[in-house]
């Protein structure tokens, strides 16, 4: 598998995926949601990422270049064990603040009744509630 960059990635038509960015993300592809900014490092709001990523059911790393904060995961489904990516990337935001660039998609079929964007929501939420937004 090969990591796709969340600046220069287009995304397709079929609506079983969802895209998270900041404000000002430089990216090809429109963000469906805004993430705030967070007063952490980008280091600790990397590691903030995966250990929420990592506690959810059936999710592993698959990529990862910690050189630049990006890591992929794959999730996936309980029943027929459909995989799900989830990419991230980590943003310094400047003074100290960070904020995540997050795309999550499913590998098969075309509909996923919204468990791409749960996901991204549900792993915003606890990172928000983990380490706040400001």
């Amino acid at each position: 598998m090969t990591m796709i960059d969340l600046t220069t990635f287009k995304m397709g038509w079929r609506p079983n995926q969802f895209f998270a960015a900041p404000a000002g993300f430089e990216a090809r592809a429109k963000p469906m949601t805004t993430v705030p900014d967070f007063n952490v490092a980008l280091g600790e709001l990397d590691a903030a990422m995966r250990s929420i990523a990592l506690v959810a059911p059936r999710v592993d790393i698959v990529e990862e270049d910690a050189s630049r904060h990006r890591v992929d995961f794959v999730q996936r489904s309980a029943l027929f064990k459909f995989p799900d990516t989830i990419s991230v990337q980590c943003v310094d935001r400047g003074e100290g603040r960070s904020s995540i660039a997050i795309y999550s998609r499913s590998s098969v079929g075309i509909g996923d009744m919204g468990v791409n964007k749960k996901r991204v929501l549900a792993w915003l939420d606890a990172l928000s509630k983990k380490i706040g937004s400001g």
